[in-house]
């Protein structure tokens, strides 16, 4: 895979990717649903279902997760390059304290067709978006 960093490094930008960055919520919302759609219906119609910006560290530095703030196997962590996103989450095959992390690849390309097509997907996956709830405000 190309290391996209190198080529848009020389933008005006500061950031590499901010022109072609979707709302890293709606990022998080799509990861939601690819990965466990049941799960994250049911916790965000609970109002258990948290996302943060950049709350990893060590192997998540720099991403973003959504999570229902329980173990670390309720993480979900993503980071957007350009149309590429990475997701991470703990191995199921692993005890969660080894920090053993499965990592995949989606495009946006790929999640919007799947998920943000038409009128109704897009209205049901904006009302999840403002469903989220800020990180912070887990034990409150």
């Amino acid at each position: 895979m190309p290391d996209k960093d190198n080529d848009d490094s020389n933008d005006n930008k500061t950031s590499d990717d901010d022109s072609d960055s979707e709302d890293p919520k709606l990022i998080g919302v799509f990861v939601g649903l690819l990965k466990d759609g049941d799960w994250f219906k049911s916790n965000l119609k609970d109002d258990h279902m948290y996302f943060s910006e950049s709350a990893g560290h060590g192997k998540t530095a720099g991403y973003d997760c959504i999570t229902t703030g329980g173990s670390p196997a309720s993480y979900f962590w993503f980071k957007q390059d350009g149309d590429d996103i990475t997701v991470k989450y703990s191995d199921p095959d692993h005890v969660v304290s080894d920090g053993v992390y499965k990592t995949e690849h989606y495009t946006v390309d790929r999640l919007k067709s799947d998920y943000y097509v038409n009128s109704g997907q897009k209205a049901e996956v904006n009302g999840y978006v403002n469903k989220l709830k800020p990180l912070s405000e887990l034990g409150n």
